[in-house]
């Protein structure tokens, strides 16, 4: 009787153990960050469509970082990012795109003022996983201009130096589906963890609207930049995704064109990128990417 009230105690001692270690995988795979309600005063949806994904459904808050979400909407609601690509995804830390068309050419835009504590801005919310931030070069920290990255892992390293908007309501397993595609090196572009198959963005939707250019965008972007593409664009020994000591967080359009300030000029920047580099100091690039790259974000 005692034996076998022992096998009982040993099997439910294990289905709890299994229970709890199911339970744990369940909250990793969801957002972590708590955004302190007092502070928030209103938000803002947006969703990012894609051609072979299902939706990103994020949560902006202008409460915590106006001008930046106020230069995101105004972007998505425009189709700036109708047709742009996930340019950069390093698995176990982000997903960085709104930069370059699947052809790889940097699209433009002007750049804003950087909202994090570094820039002399109080801006509380933390790098955790799910949160959406922007990219900037390492030289100037006024240079954000369209490029985004999604946190996969919690990275509150970043915390102070990078403009953190929002964060993923639905579908981070999305993001983890991109993080896990196979990537590799761009040599005539000097970007690296370069999705193989280009991870194109369809449109992002503010409060579930319809961007009104969305389609003349669209149109005016395949005629123009149709015959950009290299002949092979992938350097395939180059595949293997760098440990978090090298990550990067720059912005990749940094590095022919130089970062513009709020007026539109362009500075002497000689690193191009906005780059979010996780663990070294910011302004360091791992390579001459040119445009806002994760490799000068960290």
């Amino acid at each position: 009787m005692k034996k076998s009230i022992s096998i009982i105690s040993v099997i439910l001692s294990l289905t709890l153990l299994l229970t709890s270690c199911n339970g744990d995988n369940q909250k990793e795979k969801k957002s972590s960050q708590t955004v302190d309600t007092k502070l928030i005063k209103s938000t803002i949806t947006a969703t990012i469509e894609f051609e072979d994904y299902d939706d990103i459904v994020l949560e902006l808050y202008p409460d915590l970082a106006p001008e930046t979400v106020e230069n995101f909407v105004t972007l998505a609601e425009d189709g700036f990012y109708d047709g742009l690509i996930f340019h950069r995804v390093i698995d176990g830390f982000m997903i960085q795109g709104g930069g370059y068309n699947e052809n790889l050419k940097e699209q433009k835009t002007s750049s804003i003022k950087g909202e994090f504590k570094q820039n002399g801005f109080e801006n509380t919310l933390s790098h955790l996983r799910g949160v959406i931030s922007m990219a900037r070069t390492s030289q100037n920290m006024d240079s954000a201009s369209s490029q985004f990255f999604i946190v996969q892992e919690d990275s509150t390293y970043l915390d102070g130096q990078y403009a953190a908007f929002g964060q993923v309501t639905e579908g981070m397993e999305v993001v983890d589906e991109i993080a896990s595609v196979k990537t590799g090196s761009v040599a005539a572009s000097g970007m690296d963890d370069v999705p193989v198959t280009p991870v194109i963005i369809d449109t992002i939707t503010i409060n579930s609207g319809s961007s009104s250019n969305k389609n003349n965008n669209k149109a005016s972007k395949s005629k123009n930049e149709s015959t950009d593409k290299p002949s092979k664009l992938y350097d395939d020994e180059d595949d293997d995704i760098p440990n978090s000591s090298s990550k990067s967080l720059e912005d990749d359009d940094t590095k022919t064109s130089g970062s513009k300030n709020s007026s539109g000029n362009s500075s002497n920047s000689s690193s191009s990128s906005n780059s979010l580099n996780p663990k070294s100091s910011p302004g360091n690039s791992s390579s001459s990417k040119s445009s806002d790259d994760i490799t000068s974000l960290f």
